[in-house]
């Protein structure tokens, strides 16, 4: 176990403690402890809602990305803020890249090679996404970024199970800051939905691009929100609060 009390393998103690965050600065402190198990350098957390300005600095939450990038890739101009890969489907889904999967889209865009040498110059060479859609429509994004080879099949599910319950988090605590105080997020209203309609764990999994472990995860966390034991019983009181027409 080291110094930030994560064992060697982490993945279990990370879950527990993204569930406990209550603050910005508590996610802060967690997506740290991601960067050090995957060996990443640097993070961008995306605000859910568009920027009034093209500014990238003006589309993030939290980030340790320096400064100089963010003024470096605002300078080059005529590049999305955000991963438009993401933006533009409704899928969940946690994908990795390298810069040179930009060669081709640099060989007609002076931009798109001007951001590979950026990322090169900075140590961001080899990255990860992950994406969370919300209920009305947006999407929380997580980036991570540095030099190191390619994440494993193994690491890269992951990367994405702990990633998914972060931007989960994420969403959860922006709706007790509107008020909303159940802490009931949007995916496991959706995981619950599904299952009112009489869809099993498989193909919930399947419907939401999650694991099936994620989809567990999320009904045994709805069950205790909602102070029952039993999926019926949670449906029930669901119902009554009027989650379920």
């Amino acid at each position: 176990m080291d110094g930030d009390g994560v064992a060697g393998g982490g993945g279990r103690e990370l879950l527990v403690r993204i569930q406990a965050v209550e603050s910005l600065s508590e996610i802060g402190t967690v997506i740290h402890l991601l960067l050090r198990r995957f060996r990443f350098d640097y993070f961008k957390l995306f605000a859910a809602r568009s920027a009034p300005t093209g500014s990238l600095r003006d589309h993030l939450l939290l980030t340790n990305v320096p400064p100089a990038f963010i003024d470096g890739f605002d300078a080059i101009g005529g590049l999305p803020a955000a991963p438009v890969r993401i933006f533009a489907t409704s899928d969940r889904l946690a994908y990795q890249w390298h810069v040179s999967d930009l060669s081709v889209k640099a060989q007609g865009s002076a931009q798109v090679g001007q951001l590979m040498a950026l990322l090169q110059e900075h140590g961001m060479s080899q990255g990860a996404y992950a994406a969370l859609p919300t209920l009305d429509g947006r999407k929380h994004i997580f980036g991570v970024y540095g030099e190191r080879d390619a994440l494993t099949h193994a690491d890269l599910d992951e990367f994405s199970f702990l990633s998914i319950h972060l931007l989960d988090r994420l969403e959860t605590l922006e709706k007790r800051r509107a008020g909303q105080q159940t802490g009931i997020s949007g995916l496991e209203i959706e995981c619950l939905l599904m299952t009112a309609a009489g869809h099993d764990t498989a193909a919930i999994a399947r419907r939401l691009s999650l694991s099936t472990r994620t989809v567990n995860y999320l009904v045994g966390s709805l069950c205790r929100k909602l102070g029952t034991d039993r999926l019926e019983h949670a449906l029930a009181e669901a119902a009554r609060l009027g989650y379920l027409d």
